[in-house]
Formats: structure tokens, C-alpha cells, sequence
């Protein structure tokens, strides 16, 4: 059987991986990384604030942690003070409720239609075959009396070839002005996962 849990992927250095284990100090580790994206921000042309930053890491990785992934990343852009977007690697394993999972059974549970029906596309990715979800999902509120967030996924749901289970790569951020770019990235991030 196919390891799962040995994910390999391409992306360039504004996504920042996450320690999704607690063997590492979170604290130490945002306040180190904060630097070093002030650095990169600073080679950019572009200013940061290494303290805000190192919250914002801390509080995206400590949030990604709760759903124990097994990877994640952040999406910082030079000069933004908080995470654009968000991706998790994490494995479905077949188990007594669920021997086969397939394309359809994935599309069903990583589906939601908050606001209708999701863009559901079938793909093939030199990993395997794959479903392609784009879709918006109502966030949960920030505050008492605040709105609700429109959260925007881009989620790959891969069959590796002579695995049993599957490969999740569900990405997520709420500024709709990132949509195209962040499709195309995603999109081209998918085609180099490896095993």
C-alpha cells in the first residue's frame, strides 16, 4: 500500500509551512519566521511588522493545527500584514464505514452549497485521477453582533494511482480579488504533489 502521509509539493517562498505537530514551540517558531518574512518583504521593496506578523503566524498555525493536517501552509504576500490564504495536505484513508473511497464519495463529503451548487470539475493529475471543487462557504462569525465571513475553498481531491485512499489539498482565504490568481496558483501547485 501506497504511504499517504509522505506528501511532496512545489511552491514558492510566499507560502510559509506551518509546524503542524507540537513538537516545535509555536511561539518560538512565529517569532522567527516573522523576521525572516520581514527580511523577504524588505528584498521585495516592501515594508513589515515582524510583531504583527509573528501573531498572525501563530494564530493561523495554531488554528491549522486543531485539524491536524498533515501539512499546512500560509500565503504571505510582501508587505501584507496577515495570511491571504490558506492550504492543508491531509490523507482519507478507507476504514470499515468507508472500504472504497472514490471521486464521487470525496466530491459528496468535500462538497457544500452555501451558496449553490459548487464548481465540481474532473481532473487529471500526473498523481492520479482528481476532483476539482471551487466554492464559497459561509464563515463563523468573528464577533457577537459581527457578519459572517464568506469563506472561498479551492479544494483537490486526488486518487493517487495504486493508493487506496485519497489526497486532500483544500485551500481557503476570503478576499474575492485573489480568486483568479489564487485558482491558477492552486491549480499549478496540484499538478507537482508527488508520493
Amino acid at each position: 500500500m501506497t504511504d499517504l502521509t509522505n506528501i511532496g509539493i512545489e511552491c514558492s517562498e510566499d507560502w510559509v509551512p506551518f509546524p503542524v505537530t507540537d513538537t516545535l514551540d509555536l511561539d518560538y517558531w512565529a517569532e522567527q519566521q516573522g523576521h525572516e518574512l520581514v527580511a523577504r518583504y524588505e528584498r521585495d521593496g516592501e515594508r513589515g511588522d515582524a510583531r504583527r506578523l509573528s501573531r498572525d503566524l501563530k494564530r493561523a498555525a495554531s488554528d491549522s493545527r486543531t485539524r491536524e493536517p498533515l501539512a499546512a501552509f500560509g500565503w504571505y504576500l510582501s508587505g501584507h500584514p496577515t495570511v491571504a490564504a490558506i492550504l492543508e495536505l491531509d490523507a482519507v484513508l478507507p476504514d470499515d464505514t468507508v472500504p472504497v473511497i472514490t471521486l464521487p464519495w470525496l466530491t459528496e463529503h468535500l462538497s457544500a452549497s452555501d451558496f449553490g451548487e459548487p464548481d465540481v470539475r474532473d481532473v487529471r493529475l500526473p498523481l492520479g485521477e482528481a476532483v476539482r471543487i471551487r466554492q464559497n462557504l459561509i464563515g463563523g462569525k468573528k464577533r457577537l453582533l459581527g457578519p459572517r465571513p464568506v469563506i472561498r475553498t479551492l479544494i483537490h481531491g486526488i486518487r493517487p494511482t495504486g493508493a487506496d485512499g485519497a489526497l486532500t489539498m483544500y485551500v481557503s482565504w476570503t478576499e474575492p480579488v485573489l480568486d483568479e490568481t489564487l485558482e491558477q496558483i492552486v491549480d499549478g501547485m496540484a499538478q507537482t504533489l508527488s508520493l
